[in-house]
């Protein structure tokens, strides 16, 4: 395997600033000793910190958009005998989950997006436009073809409830990891929820499914419950 060339290695030690420290708290010099490379490589490379920024962005979100839009692709043209809303569900929920905890950059992505969709500055216009932007399109496409009768409003909170469960479970995986053995109250916080990542996945994944489901069911079937 080759060497990671000078423009790799600063989107690599700029990711892991970035995620963990945020925009604001890292300076280019930080990231170029991170790095090991020159402080003037960021600016033949990108042309100052934001351009660096968004570029850790794309490279974090690109692969996670091209997944779940060929997941939810998937669930159009499969023959499986499961209902088609069952299988939509599942299949998003399952893309994020297998990104976010299995993928190198899963933390670190979610993490960046975290910051972002809280605090929107320097990336949140790379964010909605290319990851946000084009998933929930093909996504809300699919559920007003299977809930044809669902207004707008609803089907915005039923993403809207997916996405917040996703984060949720995937921060307490890697929450539980960091705080193992530290002590008996941060054990009963963090109960385990599965015997090892894959065990956790598919709980998780198979609960989130569920219980959207039943969400959905409730909203469309019995009125505003």
């Amino acid at each position: 395997m080759s060497e990671p060339t000078t423009k790799e290695r600063l989107l690599d030690a700029a990711e892991v600033l970035f995620a963990h420290q945020g925009y604001e708290a890292v300076s280019i010099r930080e990231i170029a000793a991170e790095a090991d490379v020159n402080l003037a490589a960021i600016n033949y490379h990108f042309q100052g910190k934001e351009n660096l920024y968004v570029e850790v962005l794309r490279r974090c979100l690109a692969p996670k958009r091209e997944k779940l839009l060929a997941a939810i692709a998937a669930v159009e043209v499969a023959t499986d005998d499961k209902p088609k809303l069952e299988m939509l569900i599942r299949a998003f929920v399952g893309t994020h989950i297998e990104d976010a905890l299995s993928s190198p950059h899963g933390l670190l992505g979610l993490h960046l997006m975290s910051r972002e969709m809280s605090e929107p500055r320097h990336g949140a216009y790379v964010l909605v436009k290319e990851l946000i932007g084009p998933v929930r399109e093909s996504f809300m496409a699919h559920i007003r073809i299977l809930l044809p009768d669902t207004d707008e409003k609803k089907i915005q909170m039923i993403i809207g409830s997916i996405v917040g469960q996703f984060i949720y479970y995937a921060m307490y995986w890697h929450n539980h990891l960091n705080m193992l053995g530290k002590s008996e109250e941060v054990e009963l916080a963090f109960m385990s929820l599965g015997d090892g990542v894959e065990d956790y996945m598919a709980n998780v994944i198979d609960h989130m499914t569920r219980f959207t489901l039943g969400g959905i069911k409730a909203i469309t079937e019995g009125g505003d419950a």
